[in-house]
């Protein structure tokens, strides 16, 4: 394999990584600069700059259930804790968050999925989720923080692609792949609503993505999907009466979460993901058409895919290649890619994962500077050390009082790689965003609300507590050390 980095540079990166991490304080009531009107990010060859002309770092986390923490009461919603939360993230460096902005309902109740939906049936809105969304981005701005607006979704937990194929074939059914069960044994001992659940076994990822990978084709549920980004892009925001269109601190409309190739003939190596090419895959004109649709709308902001990489070079760069998207996305998945166990303490499991990283890296990094576009990492994770949960006695598999060595050792790896791109000659990396913040919740106790939701990190379709970042968790001050370090850089080139 090829690499960017020598080993010498990247581990010297990597101690100064840790040991910054190790000596961070952050400031409870920090001051922030908000986003300025006409303060727009842009892509300058391998780079992102500000309107200034300043090199911009991308210092980011997942915090995808925004738009619903931040809906009133009685809509599922919590203020306090959006403003906590945001505050916390503010503290901590955070500049920059990867949210929702589209989630879809159904005929009847669904299971597995963010409830209530933005949009429970074609073109129909809950103005309160709306609101939500609004307040998001308002508060946002204040802490000077850009978004990634997620419009759409490969997976079950939002509705999604396959909901949109549903609405466009007269609410269809389809089956669902394995999701969290949160009333499944084993359930917790107590109050109703605070049970662990387990995973379903019905149905498969493959079929359903290959339902969902229909919109591809099916002209019905594009336009359905066209009508709400049209939307959601000329949106006046209820609070501070920006267009969504002409608002900086949306730096970034993303077309979906992980859209999956159409065609999955083959596997190939080196990850036992790689799709073999597929020149005629569907998701390629897709990918160009739905970007284009937004360029036209929303001129002044950028435009990403969502794309992983996991399947590998041809596809990754055939999907980044379009005029309309401006950078490359990459999400590195150790134990969801089988390269990692979460209940194997063994030094070998954890150096495996770290050595995957380093190939992950360096390969999307040369790929982006092959194709002359910058590449964000924008979801990677790993669980907390769960071996030390003992599920025999009654204890919950996903337990915050693992610790978490393994993950904070591996998110100084990850970062540290992404920080070493950013500052090669080169360039490649723009950033990290971790999946997922988590803040105040625990598993321990959750309690879910009206609507059946209790907004973890990790999705309603997946264990509560699984890649939580959690408000007191040392990844906080790795995330905060990569701040201090960019900015340094950054500084320096002034």
């Amino acid at each position: 394999m090829k690499f960017l980095q020598s080993a010498a540079t990247v581990a010297t990166a990597l101690f100064a990584l840790a040991r910054a991490s190790s000596h961070v304080e952050r400031s409870a009531s920090p001051a922030h600069r908000g986003v300025a009107r006409h303060d727009f990010i842009h892509v300058d060859g391998m780079r992102l700059k500000d309107s200034s002309g300043s090199l911009h770092y991308l210092t980011g986390i997942n915090y995808w259930a925004c738009m619903n923490l931040a809906a009133d009461a009685d809509a599922g919603g919590s203020h306090k804790r959006f403003i906590t939360e945001l505050d916390q993230m503010a503290a901590a460096g955070i500049n920059h968050l990867r949210i929702m902005a589209g989630s879809e309902g159904a005929p009847t109740k669904q299971p597995f999925r963010m409830d209530p939906p933005l949009q429970p049936s074609p073109g129909q809105y809950n103005e309160k989720i709306f609101v939500g969304l609004d307040r998001c981005l308002a508060e946002m701005e204040k802490r000077g923080m850009r978004a990634t607006m997620t419009l759409n979704d490969q997976w079950q937990w939002s509705g999604g692609f396959a909901q949109y194929v549903s609405w466009a074939n007269g609410n269809e059914r389809y089956a669902y792949p394995p999701s969290w069960n949160f009333t499944a044994p084993p359930q917790r001992s107590g109050a109703p609503g605070r049970g662990w659940g387990n995973y379903t076994t019905t149905g498969s990822f493959n079929e359903y993505a290959a339902y969902g990978n229909r919109i591809y084709t099916d002209r019905n549920a594009e336009r359905i999907f066209k009508a709400h980004i049209s939307r959601v892009v000329n949106r006046r925001n209820t609070v501070n009466g920006r267009v969504n269109k002409d608002d900086p601190t949306i730096m970034t409309w993303q077309l979906a979460n992980e859209p999956q190739p159409k065609n999955q003939a083959s596997y190939l190596g080196p990850y036992k993901l790689q799709y073999a090419p597929n020149p005629s895959d569907p998701l390629l004109d897709w990918v160009d058409r739905i970007s284009t649709y937004i360029r036209s709308l929303a001129p002044r902001q950028l435009i990403s895919t969502g794309f992983e990489g996991k399947q590998g070079e041809w596809y990754w760069k055939a999907v980044h290649r379009p005029k309309n998207i401006d950078y490359g996305t990459a999400h590195c998945w150790v134990q969801n890619w089988g390269v990692y166990d979460m209940l194997n303490s063994s030094r070998a499991n954890l150096e495996a994962a770290k050595a995957f990283a380093t190939e992950f890296v360096g390969n999307t990094s040369r790929w982006a500077n092959e194709i002359r576009k910058p590449v964000f990492l924008e979801e990677f994770g790993m669980a907390r050390d769960n071996w030390q949960n003992n599920v025999a006695a009654g204890e919950y598999q996903y337990a915050s009082k693992a610790s978490t060595n393994n993950k904070d050792e591996y998110y100084r790896h990850i970062i540290g790689l992404a920080l070493h791109s950013f500052k090669s000659k080169r360039g490649g990396y723009v950033g990290t965003s971790p999946w997922a913040y988590g803040g105040v919740y625990r598993p321990e106790t959750q309690q879910q609300n009206r609507f059946g939701m209790w907004w973890a990190g990790d999705p309603p379709h997946e264990a509560p507590g699984w890649y939580d970042v959690y408000d007191g968790d040392k990844a906080v001050n790795i995330i905060t050390a990569q701040k201090k370090q960019a900015d340094s850089f950054i500084a320096g080139r002034k």
